[in-house]
């Protein structure tokens, strides 16, 4: 598959000028514009991420987080980011990610999430101009918080000891909120949308307090639980039989442990 195609592929679904202005989708580093052979599925660029793509020799990763978020002036060796755009360059490796694209696009991050959980009736959050929230219905009469966090936690593949959650185990929980990655500034959208929970990442202290108030229940699952989601999403829009090699990285990028 000529390299292109990657970014055609992605862009088809995930258009590039839907992103955030303080986003850095698409190419991070492109380093041929010829055939390739093997793309590797992250969540990010870490250390480990790129020892495992030169381990499978890939061409490419592809990533949900953008390798570079900022204007980079100098690559130093001696900062992280630098780098990791050596090692990359040094081993012929190119880096494409789509983010909030991603994110909001049909198909993406947020959709890929209700589709995982089981949540019926997915549609946008009206009440989130920005169209990064999705709501949907629990199936049936709703579920106990309680029950519900821990099929979340069973869907997820995530241990719950890493979840935070404000508001009653025991309510009933029928229609749901969420925003994968960090979305806590959407807490009123969702109760405005009439939801019973809110689900996302990166809520602090002062967001719970909130949440209470408006008597809306609140569950962090954590910023990586909500979008490791992504290299099973992304592997699937990618995967072309015969045209490329596409393996999921395998590296555990939770920078979080339980203790």
């Amino acid at each position: 598959m000529n390299i292109n195609k990657i970014s055609e592929i992605i862009e088809e679904a995930a258009p590039l000028d839907t992103q955030e202005e303080w986003d850095n989708s698409g190419w991070q580093i492109k380093l041929t514009d010829g055939d390739i052979k093997k793309v590797m599925v992250a969540l990010e660029v870490n250390r480990q991420v790129i020892y495992d793509a030169v381990l499978n020799n890939a061409d490419v990763i592809v990533t949900h987080h953008p390798l570079i978020f900022k204007e980079v002036k100098t690559i130093d060796r001696n900062n992280v980011t630098g780098n990791y755009i050596c090692e990359l360059i040094k081993h012929g490796i190119s880096v494409y990610s789509t983010h909030t694209p991603f994110d909001k696009c049909h198909g993406g991050n947020n959709d890929y999430l209700g589709m995982v959980l089981g949540l019926e009736n997915v549609s946008l959050m009206g009440t989130d101009s920005t169209g990064f929230c999705r709501m949907g219905l629990v199936p049936g009469d709703g579920l106990e918080a309680s029950r519900f966090i821990d099929h979340i936690a069973r869907s997820l593949n995530i241990d719950k000891r890493f979840f935070s959650f404000s508001g009653l185990t025991e309510r009933i929980i029928k229609k749901v909120g969420w925003c994968t990655g960090s979305g806590a500034e959407f807490i009123e959208s969702a109760k405005a949308a009439g939801c019973d929970m809110y689900i996302t990442g990166d809520v602090k202290y002062h967001d719970a307090q909130h949440a209470k108030e408006l008597d809306i229940a609140v569950l962090d699952c954590g910023h990586y639980a909500s979008e490791q989601i992504f290299c099973e999403n992304i592997t699937s829009l990618l995967d072309k039989p015969g045209e490329v090699d596409i393996i999921q990285c395998d590296v555990n990028l939770n920078p979080f442990t339980l203790i």
